[in-house]
C-alpha cells in the first residue's frame, strides 16, 4: 500500500512549496508563508488532516508524530508542522489540547488555498461541510518535496502514519 501511495503522490516530489501562500499560527494576525518557514528547515515534515478535532487526527494520527518525536529529530528532521483547513483559533486551540507544545507548527488554512495549491484537497461535504485536506503527510528538503504518502482513500490512517514516514527516512 505504501508504494501505491507513493505513485498517486508523485506529481508532489520535487516541488516547491508556492511562495504566495499563506498560513495562520495562533491567530489570523499570526501568519507564515510555508515556503519560507519549510524552505528554512534542512528536513521537515508536513502532515495534513481532515479537520482538528477529528478521531482519527486526534486519537491517532498526530499523537503518533508526538510519540515518535525524537525519532524524527534522530532522522534529521527539524521541523514539523501539521496543516488543516481550519481557522486559527481552532487550530491553537487543538494544539492545547494535544499538548504539542514546541514540537509541531500547527497551521490553519482557513480558506483552504494552500492544500488546493498541492492538489490535496477533497469534497468532504457530507461528513465535514466543504472541502478538506487529504490525510498526508510530506517530507521536505530544503523547501522542496522530496516524499508523500497520501492515503489512498483521503482520510485513512495507513500510509500517512509516523511510523510509516519514519522507515522512509
Amino acid at each position: 500500500m505504501l508504494a501505491r501511495a507513493f505513485s498517486t503522490s508523485a506529481s508532489l516530489i520535487s516541488r516547491s512549496l508556492s511562495p504566495a501562500a499563506v498560513l495562520h499560527r495562533s491567530s489570523p494576525a499570526d501568519t507564515v508563508h510555508p515556503a519560507e518557514l519549510f524552505g528554512s528547515a534542512k528536513k521537515a515534515v508536513l502532515i495534513g488532516v481532515p479537520g482538528a478535532f477529528t478521531p482519527g487526527c486526534s486519537k491517532t494520527h498526530i499523537p503518533g508524530y508526538l510519540k515518535h518525536y525524537n525519532e524524527l529529530k534522530d532522522k534529521g528532521v527539524n521541523l514539523i508542522g501539521c496543516v488543516s483547513i481550519n481557522d486559527a483559533f481552532v487550530m491553537n486551540a487543538w494544539s492545547k489540547q494535544l499538548e504539542v507544545g514546541d514540537k509541531i507548527t500547527m497551521l490553519a488554512d482557513p480558506q483552504g488555498k494552500f492544500i488546493k495549491d498541492l492538489g490535496l484537497d477533497f469534497d468532504a461535504s457530507a461528513a465535514l461541510g466543504g472541502y478538506r485536506s487529504k490525510r498526508f503527510a510530506l517530507v521536505l528538503e530544503d523547501g522542496k518535496i522530496t516524499k508523500a504518502f497520501v492515503e489512498p482513500n483521503n482520510t485513512g490512517l495507513s500510509v500517512s502514519l509516523a511510523e510509516n514516514v519514519l522507515k522512509e527516512l
